[in-house]
């Protein structure tokens, strides 16, 4: 049910419609539903499809088309007539033909919504966006956008060019999320803005059509609390000091110029920018590198030479420190360049203006027989996929090399779908992202080039702003943590049936890392961020490298090893002090690095991947004796040809067992340990595990030692002398069961009971019987532990 009009209707007052639909279907094309001045409310819906169909919003009313209102399909569509209208869309709207918005009108695109655009665009009348409204326009004209509050109104979620024709911007339009170009040209006329800030930043899909006219690409660097290079790139070619140079200082030599000068030219005596376009310093030590393969001056990252003649190119990286932004107050030449102490850098925005690089962009690899690695950047606007960029290139290894200046100041290795080292949210899956700006090493194979295609783009959200931007079965990830237990750097072993023992180099990555502490995988002289080893059921041993600047305490810490079934044994040997860990029980393990050059190096740590297999091994003899305050440890050993060393391990119940010292296996089958900080307790039980090469072990017999070392209660008697009842009290005692026996001074037991219950630290005994004069009073334990005291009998 509902109302039919097939003539023109034009309305000045309000329209309600409680249910059903308003179906206009006029009897020809000069006919129109025009609708001004009163406020249109709608439960059904209006259809306005038919081609002879066109629908007029005027009036100076704003007009609202709410939820529900017009079918998603109108045939024509004009906002604004005789005087300007308002309009505001809040549903998705397909207009089939025409679309014009006249001179002083606005359409204003509802949140989450789309306005399709199939037919002839006209009017220089406004569209009103936001970060959540978008539009796909498959007409042809030119788009106005409202410029009243530039980087809001002017903005569009997303945008979609499906047109046979042109699509012309006619003012400037910033896009968030992502511009795609499937068929005909957008021709930006310089007004394309891809916006970045801390939420995201705006891409270009797979371009099939064109885009034409210079685009401003941005790209988001975080604020960081100290200084670190970025390694970054630019989708577009501008000059540095026309693009980057206006968000940060860039600095390099060249002559001229003063400190924080006031004017703007290059050279001379009071302008801040020297003869080479450079921001001046008192020393005028370069912040923008790229990467070279011979050494220059011992170096292969070389300085640009010249920021005002030198442009940024589009699959070239670059190594920047970026000091912040320029332009805020808190950023000041003088906090950043005139001082020694400069201001940690805020975040800021670059931004890059020129011709949008699309299409097959081919790079040109150092060549390997000099320096097998290149520094190259994203070329796109878009986030890429390494994994497909690689299949394309196969005259690269598969695995990458990034840096992060938010991370623990060592590179980030990414190798056939493992990563090290990233940053927060960088995990198997999004390791594989290269965000916009991101530059990234590679290794070749052989000499030539490299060629990013268009298909190499990928729509998955890079997880955070700490860049810019399938899982092996069986992993072992290692960490190097701090003291305070932050990361310093990581390593991964990887076991597949693509492993090898030696060095393998499309599927082993070499470390970049050179922080003050590294840790590494060895393979030979090879040192690994990733090392990939054979996916055997014989035992496999993985050498780690550890090296630190400063002495001190730190961790190993191993996850990822739930993949590796539970019959392997997962060992680490640290041979400096001659332990073994089973690293599923204990996925932490402590230790210091001293002056001792044998507590760093190549030689500390094994990790022993194997099934579990006895240890040949035969243990003459075990004892353990009290000297004083200690207890010496003694064992024999019959045959050690297949031992690495022995863990000397301690307990009080006999069940469960400490290590309490290692030792290194020596030439001498005869081992002594002095345990020097025995524990308060009567019975102590000792063992010996024998560690192998392997990372097998196996246990000696259990041997069990009295030490009289419990600190029992001492014995208060009263009334002393005694008549008739003798009260003993355990002060700080234990309760239990006793052996009681008063002996005279002559040595004689006058009375002897055994299995004396003690509840309560208290014991009454009849001493009725006993004969006047001097005894001792003797309690004993059940692991053997005496206490005496003297009384008197009257």
């Amino acid at each position: 049910p509902g109302v039919t009009l097939f003539t023109q209707m034009s309305l000045l007052g309000n329209l309600t419609l409680q249910s059903g639909t308003l179906l206009f279907k006029p009897t020809s094309s000069t006919k129109s539903l025009a609708l001004g001045g009163g406020l249109i409310s709608i439960g059904g819906n209006v259809d306005a499809s038919s081609s002879n169909a066109t629908v007029i919003f005027y009036g100076t009313s704003a007009q609202l088309i709410p939820v529900g209102t017009f079918t998603n399909n109108i045939n024509k569509l004009q906002i604004g007539n005789a005087t300007a209208s308002v309009v505001t869309i809040n549903q998705p709207v397909t207009v089939a033909s025409n679309f014009t918005v006249s001179s002083g009108a606005s359409c204003a695109i509802g949140t989450n919504d789309t306005l399709t655009l199939n037919g002839p665009i006209s009017g220089t009348g406004v569209i009103t966006g936001s970060d959540s409204s978008s539009m796909i326009v498959a007409g042809t004209g030119t788009l106005y956008f409202d410029q009243s509050t530039l980087g809001t109104s002017n903005r569009l979620r997303n945008l979609k060019i499906n047109s046979s024709g042109t699509v012309t911007l006619g003012n400037a339009l910033n896009i968030h999320g992502t511009m795609t170009s499937t068929t005909g040209t957008l021709a930006s006329a310089g007004n394309l803005i891809l916006l970045s800030d801390s939420t995201g930043t705006g891409r270009v899909d797979q371009v099939l059509g064109s885009i034409t006219g210079n685009v401003t690409v941005q790209r988001y660097i975080t604020a960081k609390s100290a200084r670190k290079y970025s390694f970054i790139g630019s989708p577009v070619s501008q000059s540095i000091r026309n693009a980057w140079q206006q968000q940060i200082y860039i600095t390099g030599v060249g002559t001229g110029g003063t400190p924080c000068g006031s004017t703007a030219g290059d050279g001379g005596t009071t302008d801040k920018y020297n003869s080479n376009g450079f921001d001046v310093t008192i020393t005028n030590t370069p912040s923008m590198y790229t990467y070279v393969p011979t050494p220059v001056k011992g170096s292969r990252y070389t300085s640009v030479p010249n920021s005002e003649s030198t442009n940024l190119t589009p699959g070239t990286g670059y190594s920047v420190n970026i000091r912040g932004n320029r332009n805020s107050p808190n950023t000041t030449c003088a906090n950043q360049l005139a001082t020694s102490s400069p201001l940690a850098p805020e975040a800021v925005t670059l931004s890059a203006t020129g011709t949008l690089t699309t299409g097959n962009v081919t790079v040109a690899l150092n060549n390997p027989s000099i320096h097998a690695y290149t520094l190259l950047a994203n070329p796109y606007p878009s986030q890429i996929s390494y994994t497909a960029f690689q299949l394309s290139n196969s005259i690269t290894n598969n695995k990458m090399w990034t840096f992060s200046p938010f991370g623990n100041g060592n590179y980030t290795t990414f190798s056939q779908g493992a990563i090290v080292n990233g940053a927060t949210g960088y995990d198997n899956t999004h390791g594989d992202y290269i965000a916009i700006g991101q530059a990234f090493f590679v290794e070749a194979n052989t000499s030539g080039s490299v060629t990013f295609h268009e298909s190499h783009k990928v729509s998955g959200l890079i997880p955070n702003t700490k860049y810019f931007g399938a899982n092996t079965t069986k992993t072992i990830r290692v960490g190097l943590m701090s003291a305070t237990n932050s990361t310093l750097d990581e390593i991964l072993i990887r076991y597949n049936s693509e492993g090898t023992r030696d060095y393998n180099p499309n599927w082993d990555a070499i470390t970049f890392n050179n922080a003050s502490q590294v840790l590494v995988s060895l393979k030979g002289s090879d040192k690994l961020a990733i090392a990939t080893h054979p996916d055997a059921t014989v035992a496999d041993t993985s050498e780690l490298g550890l090296t630190s600047k400063t002495a001190g305490s730190f961790t190993l810490s191993f996850s990822d090893v739930e993949s590796i079934g539970p019959s392997q044994k997962i060992i680490l040997i640290d041979k400096f002090r001659g332990i073994a860990e089973d690293i599923r029980s204990n996925p932490t393990y402590a230790f210091n690095i001293t002056s001792d050059t044998l507590s760093q190096g190549n030689k500390r740590f094994l990790i022993i991947l194997g099934g579990a297999k006895p240890l040949p091994v035969n243990f003459a003899s075990v004892t353990a004796n009290k000297s004083g305050t200690a207890v010496a440890v003694k064992w024999l050993m019959a045959d050690q040809s297949s031992i690495s060393s022995y863990s000397v391990e301690r307990s009080t119940d006999g069940v469960n067992f400490k290590a309490i010292a290692a030792v290194k296996v020596t030439a001498s089958s005869t081992y002594q340990v002095q345990d020097t900080n025995i524990p308060a307790s009567a019975m102590l039980y000792y063992r010996i595990r024998a560690i192998g090469v392997d990372g097998s072990y196996k246990y000696s017999n259990v041997v069990k030692l009295n030490t009289n070392n419990l600190p029992l209660a001492t014995i208060s008697i009263y009334p002393n002398p005694v008549h008739d009842k003798l009260k003993v009290t355990l002060n700080n005692g234990l309760n239990g069961t006793y052996k009681v026996r008063i002996i005279t001074i002559a040595g004689i037991v006058a009375h002897s009971q055994a299995n004396v219950l003690i509840d309560g630290n208290e014991l009454t005994l009849d001493a009725i019987n006993l004969a006047g004069g001097i005894y001792m009073l003797e309690l004993t334990d059940e692991k053997g532990n005496k206490l005496m005291d003297k009384f008197v009998k009257e």
